[in-house]
């Protein structure tokens, strides 16, 4: 919406243009009035962005006055139907149109159109030639991007990241990448808190504390400062504009230049008493204080055994050891089609002596990116490629057809496929026989995962100790045939609501997105004789059925059947269709009459106990069970359930139950 200046009759209009547009568009009047002053304009910005109410009251005032010097002018708009989903990886534009972050940015000249025009012709005197002096200029639209990113899998990815956000009360945000190891697609990228790409200039909750917080007046020069501070900081894309220092995570790459130079075995024997000497240095503590004692090379990985990791790393050697850094890429950008990313923090190799070789070989001393590490350990679930993540699969023309496409690019093969295939096994069997990473564990899959802790050096909490954490883990699934690799985040977890190990605030998860990804991928659970009594199974609907059809084909599922009625027609059924449940201790009851409905139990309490406790006294009070998380060791213990004990609800209604490895937390496991 505008003014025209030049048209404004005398100073009484000027007054009651600015008394009525500042009051209509809520906008200054001083600003309205110092603008119809410029006389020798006449185009005068008032306000971008008008909505049709009050682009409606515009034109009543317009009609009243029988005014020439008041213009709407229509425009574009885009428009994001999902909100905040994939906020961070779309990016948004201007009042301009252009794109200011994301995809938005990165391909702003491939989704901007050009404006069609009509060029006049006009005489010497300014009139306006005739029409046939006239010519027009169609307006041609922009591209359309087709992205890597899957719906669903995003969907999921951002419900668990924004459980996890919550349980740990992340002070600095969470973030999670989902990537196809073998394309470097890109399935899923989410940060949390977000925002809505409609309303970008509106804070989230947290940053809007901050500002409320900050002492600064409203409106004042302080005030829209840090607003454009917390603004910029909560459109920063973490996966890949964010550094922090990977941890334990790291150690899949040490041990895997390890396996690849043949200077260890899966059985090399190694004893750690809770330190490790380096000189030069001195002594630099494992994670676990009391040691590991004897264990070998696989279970030093396993356990994240940080003197392992030393012994390793100098047998290697600095030179070795760097290349190899270099080789995974952790000196170079990824290269994702994102803007903004950022470059690894670490020693120049005339910098780099033995203390710095033991302290990379566990994964500390320097920073990276999420994306950077993710694309350089998924090399162990692709054959030994690093290659180039992208979120962008397609550019297509207006028509439909393909400008430009996007495929797999390798930049070099790092280890050997053999040796990443090894890795694999490592971390898979660490996760099913409850040795490290337990809480990355998904009932029917062969999981393999590593989790990290790691310290924010450089970075005091509000005591002024150097306390701030980050955890955070790594996935690969089904690690002996990979489709997918995952990296969550979660940076500063406040220790006073929760734990601050990768294991306990990140691994679980993992854990959860893996379940409903993978099937959702079409990739179907295998159980083994270990995990079967822990297979699980979506109820169906048998309302309406014959009842002694629906109990003849539950029976032969699987389940217990209890017909209640005389009716010869299921009419209502417990569990209900879509409740998911264990299907060995799985309880159906069928009701045949409405009048049977009636009774109630109450929910057991069963935090603290183990998966067979647990599972014991849910069914002993006539109700059913599902399970998530570690439930296939013994030292596994419920942390979350779900109806809430003491809560009386009907019979055979399904229970759902969380499991925690609580090793990781007494061992402190990284």
């Amino acid at each position: 919406m505008f003014i025209s200046p030049a048209d404004i009759d005398g100073n009484a209009e000027r007054r009651l243009i600015a008394e009525n547009l500042s009051r209509i568009l809520d906008v200054d009047y001083d600003m309205v009035y110092e603008k119809g002053g410029l006389v020798k304009r006449k185009d005068e910005t008032i306000k971008r962005g008008v909505e049709k109410e009050e682009a409606d009251m515009v034109r009543a005032f317009i009609a009243e006055y029988k005014l020439d010097c008041v213009h709407l002018v229509t425009g574009t708009e885009r428009y994001y139907p999902y909100g905040n989903l994939l906020s961070h990886v779309l990016g948004f534009t201007g009042t301009d149109g252009q794109g200011l972050y994301g995809v938005e940015y990165q391909y702003d000249e491939y989704l901007t159109g050009t404006s069609g025009k009509i060029v006049t012709a006009k005489n010497g005197l300014g009139l306006d030639m005739p029409y046939k002096y006239e010519s027009y200029v169609k307006a041609v639209d922009g591209c359309d991007l087709v992205l890597t990113i899957d719906y669903n899998v995003q969907c999921i990815l951002e419900k668990y990241l924004e459980e996890a956000l919550e349980a740990s009360d992340a002070q600095n945000r969470v973030t999670g990448i989902i990537m196809d190891p073998d394309t470097g697609e890109i399935l899923a990228m989410a940060t949390k808190p977000d925002f809505n790409c409609n309303e970008p200039n509106t804070l989230d909750a947290a940053s809007q504390l901050k500002l409320d917080k900050s002492g600064y007046e409203v409106g004042s020069e302080d005030y829209n400062i840090y607003k454009r501070q917390l603004l910029g900081m909560m459109w920063a894309n973490k996966a890949i504009n964010d550094l922090y220092e990977p941890g334990s995570t790291f150690k899949i790459a040490t041990c895997s230049m390890a396996l690849e130079e043949d200077i260890v075995s899966r059985g090399t024997h190694y004893y750690c008493p809770g330190y490790h000497i380096v000189d030069g240095y001195g002594r630099i503590k494992c994670h676990k204080v009391s040691g590991h004692g004897d264990l070998n090379f696989e279970e030093g990985l396993q356990k994240s055994c940080n003197p392992t990791m030393m012994i390793t790393a100098a047998k290697l050697g600095e030179e070795r050891f760097y290349n190899y850094y270099e080789s995974f890429g952790y000196k170079e950008l990824t290269g994702i089609d994102l803007p903004g990313e950022a470059s690894t923090y670490c020693h120049s190799f005339k910098n780099f002596h033995q203390t710095e070789l033991a302290v990379y070989s566990f994964g500390q001393t320097f920073k990276l990116t999420a994306i950077r590490q993710l694309t350089s350990i998924s090399s162990v679930a692709n054959g030994g490629n690093i290659i180039v993540p992208h979120v962008v699969k397609q550019i297509l023309g207006d028509d439909g057809n393909i400008v430009s496409e996007f495929g797999t690019t390798v930049k070099r093969q790092v280890i050997s496929a053999d040796t990443g295939a090894q890795i694999c096994d490592i971390l898979e069997k660490g996760v099913t026989n409850g040795v490290g990473a337990t809480n990355a564990y998904v009932a029917g899959y062969k999981v393999g995962a590593k989790t990290g802790t790691s310290e924010k050096r450089d970075k005091a909490d509000e005591n002024g100790n150097f306390s701030l954490r980050i955890g955070s883990c790594f996935s690969v699934a089904p690690a002996d045939d990979p489709e997918v690799t995952l990296i969550v985040v979660v940076d500063e977890p406040n220790a006073a609501v929760s734990r601050t190990e990768g294991s306990i605030i990140a691994a679980p998860y993992n854990s959860k997105i893996l379940a409903e990804v993978l099937p959702y991928l079409g990739i179907e659970p295998e159980y083994s004789d270990k995990d079967a009594e822990n297979k699980q199974t979506v109820v169906s609907s048998y309302i309406g059925a014959d009842v002694n059809t629906a109990k003849n084909k539950l029976e032969s599922l699987g389940y217990e059947v209890t017909v209640k009625g005389d009716g010869k027609t299921v009419v209502s059924q417990m569990p209900k269709a879509g409740d998911t449940l264990v299907i060995k201790s799985g309880k159906m009851i069928l009701y045949t009459s409405s009048t049977e409905q009636e009774k109630t139990v109450k929910v057991p309490d069963v935090i603290g106990k183990s998966p067979s406790e647990a599972n014991k006294l849910v069914i002993d009070s006539g109700l059913n069970i599902s399970v998530s998380g570690a439930v296939a060791t013994k030292t596994s213990y419920a942390v979350k359930q779900f109806p809430e004990a003491g809560s009386k609800v009907p019979e055979g209604t399904v229970v759902t139950i969380e499991f925690m490895f609580m090793d990781e937390i007494i061992g402190n496991t990284n």
